[in-house]
């Protein structure tokens, strides 16, 4: 399955509509992204952030990432500027113009002039925030998988569906995706089963064409390997009813 860029996860955070972002309205990967890009936001809101100015070369990576020169750039507040302090220097040099290629490719690019904006309370924090959006570009994916499964169809009303593991700070996640939830009499139920099908972990419910639910701590996948889901009618039994939709092995 195809995840949304960097890009698009942080224009959707702000409230922007970007290309493919009804893909990440059913996928439960991407909505966890986007969510950790807003969190990320608020707790930048929230903090008491002391303007700082940015290593030395921080605003000329960020142009480079922008793929555009740096002249063209205002620099933050905290980057150093020779001719800031300077009355003469402010009224001759005027507005930085940019051409409209260059504003379209900015626009496409969102993340770092929006981001910035979007996430700070204060203009202060501009430096700050510019030095911790160019890391996160630079730094490995949050989600680190783990194992992965293709669920076989135990019925002929469904098709196959695809099921991962992946971690998120030091959460274990178990995914589960389907073309299209079926219609059934009840509800659909996500199981871990050991290699025999003798003994199980209940999840949760799936109730979504993605769905994404925490594993318990300390739980053993290799004991426990066995993607299933079920159909549980409501007559308040919590054991498996025995009808499984999908199933398959998860393989590291």
């Amino acid at each position: 399955m195809q995840h949304l860029p960097e890009e698009s996860l942080v224009a959707l955070a702000l409230g922007e509509a970007v290309e493919g972002g009804e893909h990440a309205a059913e996928c439960a990967t991407c909505s966890a992204e986007i969510a950790a890009f807003r969190a990320a936001a608020q707790r930048v809101r929230a903090a008491e952030v002391v303007p700082v100015a940015p290593p030395a070369g921080v605003w000329d990576r960020i142009a480079a990432e922008l793929d555009e020169p740096s002249a063209t750039l205002a620099a933050p507040i905290g980057a150093s500027d020779a001719s800031a302090g300077s009355p003469d220097a402010s009224e001759s040099a005027g507005a930085p113009v940019t051409s409209i290629d260059v504003a379209r490719r900015r626009r496409r690019r969102f993340g770092l002039g929006a981001l910035v904006g979007a996430s700070l309370a204060s203009a202060a924090a501009a430096a700050s925030i510019a030095v911790l959006v160019v890391t996160q570009l630079g730094s490995d994916p949050r989600s680190t998988n783990v194992a992965q499964a293709t669920l076989d169809p135990l019925q002929s009303t469904v098709a196959a569906a695809r099921a991962e593991v992946v971690e998120r700070d030091g959460q274990r996640l178990l995914v589960v995706d389907v073309d299209e939830l079926p219609e059934v009499d009840g509800y659909l139920d996500v199981w871990l089963l050991d290699p025999d099908a003798q003994q199980m972990v209940s999840l949760g419910v799936m109730d979504a064409s993605t769905t994404q639910l925490a594993l318990p701590g300390g739980l053993d996948l290799d004991a426990f390997p066995i993607v299933d889901v079920s159909v549980e009618p409501f007559d308040g039994d919590p054991t498996h009813s025995g009808d499984s939709l999908w199933r398959g092995a998860l393989e590291s």
